[in-house]
C-alpha cells in the first residue's frame, strides 16, 4: 500500500511537471492568410470547411477585393496572400519584402469585358462608358479592346469600379460595359450581359500566385508548408468529389453550383509539379512573365521603380517540401 501511494504521488508530480512545461511553451500565433473572390482561391476556404486546417494554427480571411488583400499584406496584417502577378509587382515596387512560393493558375477567359445586351460588338462602345479596376488585367483587356476596335481614350469614358462593386454597377445601369472577373462574370451573364472579349486571347496571361512575407517565410515555414499541402488536398477533393465540393463552396459564396462550375472553366489550374517547373530555372517562366508585365505596367504609369532581377523574389523550397515530403 505504501508503495502504491508513493507511485501515485510520483505520477501526479510527473503530470504536473508535464503540464507546467507545456504551459511554458512559447505561443505561436496562427498563420494569417487572405484572398479575394476567385475560383481557384476557393480551395483555401474549402480546406477550412473540410476541417483540413486547424483553426488554432490558421486564420483565413476572404476580403472583398484584391485591393483589400494587397493593402492588408502591405501593412503587415497577413503572412500569406493569394494575388495576381501584377499585384505582387505593385507590392515589390512599394518596397515590400516577399517570396513567391507557388503558381495557382492562369486566367483563360475568367477575366472579361461584358456589356449591356444592346451592345453587340466592340465598335458599339464608341462614346460609351466602361468601368474597370485599375489593375493589369483591366489594362490588358482595355488595350486589346482598343487594338481590335480602333477606339481610344477620346472615344470612350473610363470609370474606376472595383470588383466587389461590379454587380451593383451593372444593375444600376449607369455604366455601359464592365471588365469583370469570375465568379462575378457568371452572375452578370445570368443577368443578360454580353461578353465582348475575354482573357483567353491575351498574349500576356493573367497569372495568380501564392506569396508570403519574407520574415514569415523564414519564421513560419512549417505552417506555410502545411497550408499549401492542405490547399492542394482540397483541390484534389474537388476533382474527386466535384458535386459535393461545388455545393459546399457555392453555399459559402452564395452562388448557384452550376455557375461556380462554369467559373472554373475560365481558369487553368496549375498542378504543384507544374508550378515548381514555372518557378525553377534561370530565368524561370515567372521571371520572364514578371519582366514583360512590369514593362507594360511601367508604360501605363501603373508601377513605380522596380528591380530588373526577379530571381530573389522566388523560392521553390516550400513547394518542393509539399511535393516530395
Amino acid at each position: 500500500m505504501k508503495l502504491f501511494f508513493l507511485f501515485a504521488k510520483r505520477l501526479v508530480c510527473l503530470v504536473l511537471l508535464v503540464s507546467f512545461i507545456s504551459s511554458c511553451q512559447p505561443y505561436k500565433p496562427p498563420l494569417t492568410v487572405a484572398a479575394a473572390p476567385w475560383p481557384n482561391y476557393e480551395f483555401l476556404f474549402l480546406a477550412k470547411q473540410l476541417n483540413y486546417l486547424n483553426p488554432e494554427q490558421f486564420s483565413l480571411f476572404e476580403l472583398p477585393s484584391s485591393t483589400s488583400v494587397t493593402q492588408a499584406f502591405q501593412t503587415g496584417k497577413l503572412d500569406v496572400a493569394f494575388l495576381s502577378l501584377d499585384e505582387v509587382l505593385t507590392l515589390v515596387a512599394l518596397g515590400i519584402d516577399l517570396k513567391i512560393i507557388s503558381v495557382i493558375d492562369q486566367s483563360v477567359g475568367g477575366d472579361s469585358l461584358l456589356a449591356k445586351p444592346e451592345i453587340k460588338k466592340l465598335q458599339d462602345l464608341k462614346w460609351r462608358s466602361i468601368g474597370y479596376e485599375n489593375k493589369a488585367a483591366g489594362a490588358l483587356l482595355l488595350d486589346e479592346m482598343m487594338s481590335l476596335s480602333g477606339l481610344n481614350n477620346q472615344t470612350i469614358q473610363l470609370y474606376e469600379v472595383k470588383q466587389n462593386e461590379v454587380k451593383d454597377a451593372y444593375m444600376q445601369g449607369n455604366i455601359d460595359a464592365l471588365i469583370v472577373r469570375e465568379p462575378q462574370k457568371q452572375q452578370l451573364l445570368e443577368l443578360g450581359a454580353v461578353e465582348l472579349l475575354n482573357s483567353s486571347i491575351l498574349e500576356q496571361r493573367i497569372t495568380h500566385l501564392i506569396v508570403t512575407r519574407e520574415d514569415s517565410f523564414y519564421s513560419k515555414e512549417e505552417q506555410i508548408t502545411e497550408l499549401l499541402k492542405r490547399f492542394y488536398k482540397a483541390q484534389e477533393y474537388y476533382k474527386e468529389n466535384p458535386k459535393d465540393a461545388l455545393t459546399t463552396m457555392s453555399v459559402r459564396l452564395q452562388v448557384y453550383p452550376y455557375l461556380l462550375e462554369k467559373s472554373f472553366s475560365g481558369t487553368l489550374f496549375i498542378e504543384p509539379r507544374d508550378a515548381l517547373m514555372r518557378l525553377s530555372g534561370s530565368p524561370s517562366n515567372i521571371e520572364l512573365q514578371a519582366s514583360q508585365l512590369s514593362k507594360f505596367m511601367t508604360a501605363k504609369n501603373m508601377l513605380g521603380k522596380i528591380p530588373s532581377n526577379f530571381n530573389s523574389l522566388i523560392s521553390t523550397r516550400i513547394l518542393e517540401r509539399v511535393i516530395y515530403e
